[in-house]
Formats: C-alpha cells, structure tokens, sequence
C-alpha cells in the first residue's frame, strides 16, 4: 500500500468556510477545490493507498486579523487533514512554516520503506513544496510535483507584477520545479517546461466530484430568463471584456448575464450595468452558492481567448465544474483541451466580439430541451471518465508503474 503525504493550502469545506467569512480579501477557491476533490479520490482508492494532507491555511497577514493559528487536525469520510500551526505576522509566518513542515517531512518519511512512501505537493506554494522537497533529499523519498499553472504565466490582481517579491517568487519556483522525481501536469504541453530531465509525468488535466452524481439538473427548475454564467478572473486577458460587449449585441431582453468573481474588470462593472440592466454582477461568493446557481442556468461560459501562451499550459477548472453541472457551457477551442471534451462542449465559431456574439445566439436559438439534453451528455461523460476517484486512481497507478 503506498503510503501519500499531501501538502499543499488545501483545508476542508469547513475550515474553508470560516476563512471565507472571516477574511478581509477572500481567498481564490479553484486550487482549494482542485486539491481537496484529488485528496478525496486518494481516500476513495482506500484499498491502495492511505492518505494524509499536511496543509498551509490559505491566510496572509493583510488579509486577515487573526494572528495565531493552530487548528486541529479533522478526518473526515478517510482523510486526516493536518494544519501547520503558525503566527500571522509578516516574515515570520513564512519562516515557521517551512521549519515546521520541513520537520514534519522529514520525520514522516524517514522510517518509511522507499517503495511505500510518496510526497505530492503543490509547487505553487513556495514555503511548503520546496521544505518538502528539500526534506525528501534527505530521506531518499519520491517528490511528485503537482503543476496546475506556471509562473510568470499566472493571471493575478497584482498591479505592479514586475516587483522583486514576485520576480523572486517566479525564479525559485521555476528552478525548483525542474528536480521533482515525478510529475502531474495539467497538459502535455507543461511538459518540457517543467521537466527538462525527461522524468517519468502523467496529464491529468482535471477532475470532477464523483458526489455530483447526486444533484439535479431539472429543466423544471431552470431560471424562467435564459441565464448565463461566467463564473472566474474578471480580467480581459481572460476573455470576459470580449464576452460582456458580445452578451451586449444581443436583442433578446429574456436574457441575462450573471458574472461571478473579482479581478481588474470589477471597477467597470457599474458602468457596464448602466448600460444594460441584463447583466448581473453577483462579485465573490462561496463555491457552493456558485454550483448551485450553475444548476439553474440556461448556459455557462469560458471565453478564454486561444492567442494568449498561458493558455496553452491550462486546462481551466471551470471547465470541468461546467460540465458536471449538466448544464451546457460554451468554450474557446483551449489548445491543453483534449479532442475528446469537443462533442460535449459548444465551440466558439470566432473570439472577436462579434464572433461570439454571433455563437451566442446560434445556441440561445436552440430549444431548452435540446440544451439541456446536451449538458446532461457532458455531466454523464466526466463523471464516468473524469471523477476524482478515477483520477486519483490513474495517479496511484501511474505511481506503481514508476517506481
């Protein structure tokens, strides 16, 4: 049985929950969601593996009061979650964290056997994956990196993206992510990024919550206007400027756009909303209020533009939470999004404004019983091929292959 220490930020729904109202900025959920759904399919596949997290609270000091943190660990349906205890103050807060989960490592993974004892970590939280990866040199301990973005390609709220903090940030991470032992990657496209050396990787470009299967998509209970829904980064890097100027066009008053999330688009919403009362901005609100809404929606959206090179190192979250709502989504052609999504998606004919205009309306002239017919094809098609117990399953297999 191979035995996994998981560290990462990733905490459980409750503690999330707590951060959520308590924080002055609201921490981002699409990693939190990515990780815990991949911890849960790991406790799933309980007859191959065990699983524990070792988890950094994703709390900085400007963004939230509280100073000392100390939670207790919490199991919950098979898995254990460990909190790093650590005080909230600038620097200090970086420091102990490292020191304690280079310990806890170390002594994790030291009396271990070698074939049984595996660390995956998020490298995109510096002070964590790389204690855990200079604690894993020392123990003699496979290291699989988990890669869900890439540095310097990352789309953030930061004005001033160029500053020494994040240029550092950038470096560090770069160099660290080339001396991994293993790799899990969003797209094949990451690999010769990230794993110069040729070591052994695995695409696993998303998962979906295998409890999923229990909600309802109804058309009875579909929102009597025809809704759609943006759900991610308000930023037009991401498409969203394109897509609210697209929604615009339309002629039909039975619809309406709901935008969901923060980023540098926030400070034009009023004006925006001024101009057409069918477009709704509901700003950051718990994940769960989101899925729930997506139930109810007509159509749900990913305007990524195809041109810009992050795009080609990611395969969207959304995307995936998208389909196994059941409701039918729309995408750009994603060049990290394998052929095999394309007869469960809508496709946009052209990202210009117009062209997605002109998409929109193709689909919106569809009839609803068609529309959701198609979104039930797509929940049914990642549930059976993409849920996080057969993702985490993939991984433990690819794991024994490559010992």
């Amino acid at each position: 049985m191979i035995k996994i220490l998981y560290v990462s930020a990733s905490c459980s729904e409750k503690v999330l929950d707590y951060i959520y109202e308590t924080s002055i900025n609201k921490p981002e959920q699409a990693a939190q969601k990515f990780h815990r759904l991949l911890t849960k399919g790991f406790a799933m596949n309980n007859e191959q593996c065990s699983i524990e997290t070792l988890s950094t609270l994703p709390v900085v000091p400007s963004n939230h009061k509280r100073k000392i943190w100390n939670l207790a660990s919490e199991t919950i349906k098979g898995l254990k979650f460990s909190y790093i205890p650590f005080i909230n103050l600038p620097y200090i807060k970086n420091a102990g964290i490292f020191c304690y989960t280079f310990l806890k490592v170390f002594l994790r993974t030291l009396l271990i056997h070698k074939k049984n004892k595996v660390v995956i970590c998020d490298v995109l939280n510096l002070t964590v994956a790389l204690a855990s990866f200079w604690a894993t040199r020392l123990t003699n301990t496979t290291c699989v990196a988990i890669v869900t973005d890439l540095p310097g390609l990352m789309v953030t709220g930061s004005r001033d993206k160029d500053n020494t903090t994040t240029s550092l940030y950038h470096k560090i991470v770069s160099k660290m992510m080339t001396g991994f032992d293993r790799y899990i990657l969003l797209t094949e496209q990451m690999n010769p990024v990230v794993n110069p050396k040729g070591k052994p990787y695995l695409i696993m470009e998303g998962l979906v919550d295998l409890e999923m299967e229990k909600s309802t998509n109804i058309l009875e209970r579909k929102n009597i206007k025809k809704t759609l829904i943006y759900a991610g980064g308000l930023y037009a890097k991401y498409g969203v400027k394109n897509l609210i100027e697209a929604f615009m066009l339309l002629d039909d008053q039975n619809t309406e756009l709901h935008l969901y999330g923060s980023g540098e688009l926030v400070e034009e919403m009023d004006t925006y909303l001024q101009k057409d009362p069918r477009i709704h901005f509901k700003g950051m609100v718990p994940n769960k209020i989101v899925v729930q809404d997506q139930l109810a929606a007509t159509l749900l959206i990913n305007p990524r533009p195809t041109n810009e090179e992050f795009t080609k190192f990611s395969f969207p979250s959304k995307n995936m939470e998208y389909m196994v709502s059941g409701t039918p989504m729309i995408t750009t052609q994603l060049p990290g999004m394998p052929k095999e999504y394309h007869p469960y998606v809508f496709l946009f004919e052209g990202e210009s404004v117009e062209g997605m205009k002109n998409s929109l309306k193709n689909i919106l002239s569809k009839s609803k019983e068609e529309l959701h017919q198609f979104g039930q094809e797509a929940k049914k098609f990642v549930l059976t091929n993409k849920n996080n117990q057969i993702q985490a399953h993939r991984i433990l297999q690819f794991l024994k292959e490559n010992t």
